[in-house]
């Protein structure tokens, strides 16, 4: 790398000339969340919308994992799952259904009920 194109100290390389920066649209990375949540936790469950990050010198999709309910509408984020930009690969932490399970009893608990009709 020549002088002129060196990144600065606070500036990083985030594809190489002629690398694609990503191959996974937000679209289908919230699919891939949504699938997978829907068949291995909930199908209550969903993928929000995602936001683009750079985390431990990946490019990821962080999609926040949402809970709703038939009566009570959206209840709110218990998760989040990321995805790999470029590969599509997703980050699945070994106790990550546990923890969205906890969260997600933890926000039914929290949340008022459902107004009667």
């Amino acid at each position: 790398m020549d002088i002129e194109t060196a990144p600065n100290q606070n500036e990083y390389v985030i594809a190489a000339p002629g690398e694609p920066i990503v191959n996974i649209t937000a679209y289908t990375a919230r699919q891939q969340a949504s699938g997978y949540v829907g068949s291995h936790v909930s199908h209550l469950m969903g993928g929000g919308d995602p936001t683009l990050l750079l985390a431990q010198g990946r490019i990821i999709w962080r999609v926040p994992i949402l809970l709703s309910s038939p009566r009570r509408g959206l209840l709110g984020q218990v998760a989040h799952l990321d995805i790999d930009a470029r590969t599509g690969q997703m980050l699945v932490s070994p106790n990550f259904i546990s923890q969205v399970e906890t969260h997600a009893q933890a926000l039914l608990d929290s949340s008022p009920p459902a107004a009667a009709s």
